[in-house]
């Protein structure tokens, strides 16, 4: 249902992001003006909005779209959405003249993703009128928009601006405004920890992609940048890393500055960190056609505390667990915590097992090297994923410089009985699938210390807008914030960096879950 007193809606804009909402609102029975001063841009648009209102027998509503290239036919709009590139220059200008043509009480709200809706406000009369009203592309498909209530926003205003969200069809969310807001904020970690991990070479582009692709993300952070655009990946991390007086977390880096150096801008170029010119680097890595051999004997497992779940999927598999050393032990694995005789039981694996027995070490609270450093046979020792175990189709495996390349084909068809496909990587605290979502967590944690929004709207918000397979608070929950803590911790120690410090309502709801 539209809002009584909201019929005429302008969107300043005719690129991706215009042409969605302007077929949004047309769609929800909305009076439409479509405004850019490039005629070849409208005349585009109006073909993508004429295409997709046929497509859904809706032609009837292309006759309330008008196609505009001057501020003075915004006269009479009752919502006015502000859609234009984002440079801060043109859309203070923008918001100052319209504020002249379209008095109160038409709503003046901007899509941006990344600049403060405060100081665009501030540009406009009777600035209370403004807001924003983030939309994720594309635009008629995703339910999510965020509303960003400015300094100067009106709680009338503010009002309006959600039911008219609403009269769109979409889910809004309330937001603060603040670097990023929600879904651009907290997703940033996605993207700065695999660049991070990519950079120090503990993983490819491609594996690190695979991975979070195991773990229930529809797209790895390499794949989703390519998507999305390096170069505007690149400049929402270098804006939200200014706006915030360069908060660590937010450092942009310096791969993807070169990737736009070079013009690999993704695949609108044709070339990012995948080449799409050439198939084979697109899809999948090619299966190795060497037969794995079977897999036979005990596997040892002893504790659990880093690995929920995996003692029954091996014994789902069929494999014989055991928790004492034995001459027919085939792969031994320890997860216990540093706290709960992780050295310990590694030591007396290492002394009472064959040394051609892999062993396999969970290593989120203590470095693989150091881990190896306590072994008479560190040959043998390898780094667990054990938190995404039982869950992932493509676990993660971790090397250090001492590693036996000669133990993998017994490691590798321990994982094919189980149906898995391991990912080697190299040894890096946290991992790679543990360290990014933690890093996620942490940053949603911050978001909602921050009054950004609480944590029900802050997963709402990413599964939404950003279709994540869990909301990260969900997902604390799930891994156990104390976990989420040490990872965090662990990193903070290894690194030394501000970037990993733990955020302190983390902290209390370790304390709140007892977890």
């Amino acid at each position: 249902m539209n809002i009584p007193d909201i019929r005429t809606v302008t969107v300043i804009g005719a690129g991706t992001m215009g042409s969605g909402i302007a077929l949004t609102a047309l769609r929800a029975g909305f009076e439409v003006r479509l405004y850019d001063i490039s005629q070849a841009m409208l005349s585009r648009a109006s073909e993508y909005i004429q295409h997709h209102l046929q497509r859904k027998n809706q032609e009837d509503r292309f006759a309330a779209l008008s196609l505009i290239d001057k501020l003075e036919a915004f006269s009479g709009s009752d919502v006015v959405i502000e859609a234009a590139p984002e440079k801060l220059d043109i859309k203070k200008t923008l918001f100052r003249d319209i504020s002249e043509i379209c008095p109160p009480p038409a709503l003046l709200v901007s899509n941006t993703s990344t600049l403060p809706i405060t100081l665009l406000a501030a540009s406009a009369e009777a600035p209370e009128r403004v807001g924003g009203m983030h939309f994720f592309n594309p635009a008629p498909v995703l339910p999510l928009v965020e509303v960003i209530r400015a300094v100067q926003t009106s709680e009338t205003a503010f009002q309006r601006m959600l039911g008219f969200a609403r009269s769109l069809g979409k889910t809004p969310v309330a937001v603060n405004d603040t670097p990023g807001f929600i879904v651009n904020r907290v997703a940033r970690p996605f993207y700065g920890e695999a660049l991070k991990l990519l950079a120090e070479g503990a993983a490819s582009h491609s594996d690190i992609d695979a991975i979070m692709e195991g773990i229930g993300f529809r797209m790895g952070p390499f794949r989703l940048m390519d998507l999305i655009g390096i170069d505007i990946n690149f400049t929402a991390m270098k804006s939200m890393y200014e706006q915030t007086f360069f908060e660590p977390r937010y450092r942009p880096s310096l791969i993807q500055q070169q990737k736009i150096h070079a013009g690999h801008l993704g695949r609108k170029t044709g070339r990012g960190f995948y080449n799409y010119a050439e198939t084979d680097d697109v899809a999948e890595p090619p299966q190795d056609s060497t037969e794995t051999p079977a897999f036979s004997g005990k596997v040892l497992l002893l504790g659990e505390d880093w690995a929920p779940d995996l003692r029954a999927s091996l014994q789902a598999a069929g494999m014989n667990v055991t928790g004492e050393p034995a001459d027919d032990v085939a792969v031994a694995i320890v997860a216990a915590s540093h706290e709960r005789d992780l050295q310990k039981h590694v030591i007396v694996l290492d002394q009472r097992l064959s040394e051609w027995t892999p062993l396999l070490v969970q290593c989120y609270d203590k470095p693989l090297s150091e881990i190896a450093s306590w072994m008479e046979h560190p040959q043998r020792l390898a780094g667990l994923d054990g938190l995404f175990f039982a869950t992932s189709s493509r676990p993660t495996l971790a090397r250090h410089a001492k590693w036996n390349h000669e133990l993998e084909p017994l490691v590798e068809a321990f994982m094919a009985a189980l149906q898995k496909q391991p990912v080697w990587i190299q040894e890096t605290p946290g991992l790679v699938a543990s360290r990014i979502l933690c890093m996620l967590i942490n940053e949603a944690a911050f978001a909602a210390l921050e009054k950004v929004a609480n944590p029900e709207t802050i997963d709402l918000a990413m599964k939404l807008g950003v279709n994540y397979p869990k909301g990260l608070f969900e997902w604390g929950a799930a891994l156990g914030y104390s976990r989420v803590l040490a990872i965090l911790q662990h990193l903070y120690d290894e690194y030394g960096e501000d970037r990993y410090r733990p955020c302190v309502y983390l902290k209390q709801l370790v304390r709140m879950k007892n977890d």
